[in-house]
């Protein structure tokens, strides 16, 4: 099995990989204080993928990431995957329109405009690199207690809903032809079995990423 050295980038979900599960209180799970197993992992044991950088961060927005992006030297990368979108939904951000072609002065406070500001970075710092973008997950968190965010999948935040934040990392993915793992349409996850899978409706357990990796994993079966 080949080495490919993959630089990962993302929110919570991405960055949990390798750490202890530290949830509040409310959550009761046989998960909490056990080493996530979490996409960098499974990624590595399936298809052999070296994780030479994880620089997500939970909480983070395409804003704070493409700062990183923007910050890091992509040529000695094969691999970079991309996974933002879920806090840009709770949080609200402007969705905007995709740039034109010949168009570089990008709003990039946007979505479209911060994520493609950082896509042309990775691409200019290394043409050759495969690039992999992830749309969100489903969620459901409309079961959580005390004064935090409660959220389902039909929600609307800020006039957006969860699936828009989904399709515009879609068209996005047509624009540079990259491919895109479909978290949302195709990883299993739904309200009906959020709760086994998750430990807040939100960030999966390690049950809930060998369940949904399996998109993932082909998508980057297409690329290597």
């Amino acid at each position: 099995m080949k080495s490919i050295k993959t630089l990962y980038f993302g929110d919570s979900i991405m960055a949990a990989d390798g750490k202890p599960y530290d949830y509040a209180a409310e959550f009761d799970s046989s998960d909490l204080s056990k080493i996530c197993r979490g996409y960098p992992t499974l990624l590595q044991e399936a298809l052999g993928l070296e994780n030479i950088g994880n620089f997500a961060v939970g909480g983070h927005r395409v804003f704070e990431q493409k700062e990183i992006i923007l910050q890091t030297d992509f040529k000695p990368a094969q691999l970079a995957v991309f996974s933002v979108g879920v806090n840009d939904f709770n949080k609200g951000t402007v969705i905007g329109t995709l740039p034109k072609t010949n168009d570089r002065a990008y709003d990039t406070e946007t979505f479209y405009g911060a994520y493609c500001k950082a896509l042309d970075h990775i691409f200019k710092s290394n043409p050759k690199i495969k690039v992999v973008l992830m749309t969100p997950l489903h969620r459901d968190s409309t079961h959580r207690t005390g004064d935090v965010p409660k959220t389902a999948i039909d929600s609307v935040v800020a006039g957006n809903r969860l699936i828009d934040f989904r399709n515009a990392i879609l068209e996005i993915g047509q624009f540079y032809a990259c491919p895109v793992a479909d978290m949302y349409a195709n990883a299993g996850l739904n309200r009906f079995n959020v709760r086994e899978f998750t430990f807040e409706g939100v960030h999966p357990n390690n049950a809930g990423y060998a369940f949904i990796a399996g998109p993932l994993i082909q998508t980057i079966q297409m690329v290597i």
